[in-house]
């Protein structure tokens, strides 16, 4: 039975760092979506500061991730238990996929950090505030 992982921080961040390709700061923290013997996706948290922190979707590919519960476990963590204001997102310009999901998820397109990518790629910037999120109770979302 799929369910919510927070046990063993370096496997899933190391997992998520394999997948998406890239190194996350000293103060990641993430949460999986898997069983005993596979991670599904992994959220990782890091770049904290007093209002943001950075957010890193990575999954294994078959889109099986998107169940409410661990949606509601994503979004509760950073806005809720932690108490930030917003988060950030950022996506290579040329991950249509990972845009078109962070968008329905309910992120706002803010910039573009031009050729800030390892490759020369534009970044696009993409952000939520807590009273937009969707995922968390009305009650949590106050400004």
């Amino acid at each position: 039975m799929l369910e919510i992982v927070s046990r063993d921080q370096p496997r899933l961040v190391a997992w998520a760092q394999a997948v998406i390709g890239c190194r996350f700061f000293p103060d990641a923290q993430a949460i999986g979506w898997g069983d005993e013997s596979r991670l599904r996706a992994v959220l990782v948290y890091d770049c904290w500061t007093e209002a943001d922190v950075h957010i890193h979707l990575a999954s294994d590919g078959t889109g099986r991730f998107g169940s409410r519960r661990f949606l509601a476990a994503a979004y509760h963590f950073p806005f809720v238990t932690a108490g930030k204001r917003r988060l950030t997102g950022l996506v290579p310009a040329s991950n249509a996929a990972a845009l078109r999901l962070n968008l329905h998820m309910g992120f706002v397109r803010e910039g573009v950090m031009r050729r800030a990518g390892d490759d020369g790629e534009d970044i696009i910037i993409l952000g939520m505030l807590r009273e937009e999120c969707r995922f968390i109770p009305r009650k949590h979302r106050g400004a």
